[in-house]
């Protein structure tokens, strides 16, 4: 019996690390998928935890703020896109802008949304240099600059971002859509 135990506890120990090893953060988001976001999030606080991965911070993040797998949490969900936003995750930081622009999940500040916006923005991220557009075009959190706000809309547009191509239409056209 006590051999038993050893060899159910020592299968379990190496089939633990070669599982904690070889997992990814794909693997994680995959489990979370197929309906088990608890397993998921374990995986991903010992990927964040071990490897410092901003895609496992920014997983956690979602799970947070929407509880799934945990209790929700906005103020640790925040806590996390932070984290994956200071380790460079472009959608962490658009998401951070987004939520600093609307007042979701933190107390809205258009100065922290722009930085957030810029931030991604200069990543080539397209829907951050649409909210920039959108912040300057409008003068919220800046003063209004249309200038700026086109550049920005541009530069959105000239990677294919579909909305700043209809609004970069719309105001050359004087509101009426083009024909194609």
């Amino acid at each position: 019996m006590k051999n038993i135990s050893y060899y159910l506890s020592l299968t379990f120990f190496i089939f633990w690390i070669s599982w904690s090893h070889s997992a990814s953060t794909e693997d994680a988001y995959s489990i979370i998928r197929n309906g088990n976001p608890e397993q998921g999030y374990k995986m991903l606080l010992m990927l964040a935890d071990k490897n410092n991965d901003s895609r496992a911070f920014y997983g956690l993040a979602l799970l947070f703020k929407e509880g799934w797998g945990v209790s929700k949490d906005e103020k640790i969900a925040i806590e996390y896109f932070k984290k994956a936003a200071n380790l460079d995750h472009t959608r962490a930081m658009f998401d951070l802008g987004t939520f600093y622009q609307n007042g979701l999940l933190v107390k809205q500040s258009y100065t922290q949304a722009i930085s957030w916006y810029e931030k991604a923005a200069n990543k080539g991220y397209a829907a951050a240099m649409y909210g920039l557009g959108g912040l300057y075009f409008n003068g919220l959190g800046v003063k209004k600059d249309p200038d700026k706000g086109t550049m920005w809309f541009t530069k959105a547009a000239k990677i294919g971002f579909e909305p700043a191509i209809k609004f970069l239409d719309a105001v050359n056209n004087l509101g009426v859509p083009s024909e194609n």
